[in-house]
């Protein structure tokens, strides 16, 4: 199966599949093992229909644009302060003692559950 199509060539090769398309055919069988049914025009499967896309079309940005943070989201405590830790350990101004006040997870718990 070359692909290629030569002078008199229609596209099907001796044993009847489509080499010009590079169709898949399924062979479907019935109850039972017998010579089953070769379906032939099945609509390939792209993804998706038409009708999908047209949402995504109604989506415009600009190359350079970029999100912003919402200032009004509720964040949880225990967020922020894991976040307050690891500017603090960004700057290596990190207290062990501090880190275990703040984070309300000492050792012993973490260890002895």
């Amino acid at each position: 199966m070359s692909g290629i199509q030569g002078p008199g060539d229609d596209g099907y090769d001796a044993e009847g599949y489509d080499e010009s398309q590079r169709a898949e055919i399924l062979e479907v069988t019935g109850d039972g093992p017998d010579d089953g049914a070769l379906l032939t025009d099945l609509n390939p499967d792209l993804g998706g229909s038409e009708d999908d896309d047209d949402d995504l079309d109604e989506l415009s940005m600009a190359d350079d644009e970029i999100g912003e943070e919402d200032d009004d989201a509720d964040e949880d405590e225990d967020d922020l302060d894991e976040d307050d830790i690891q500017d603090d350990f960004d700057d290596e101004d990190l207290d062990e003692d501090d880190l275990d006040e703040e984070l309300d997870d000492p050792d012993d718990v973490a260890l002895r559950p």
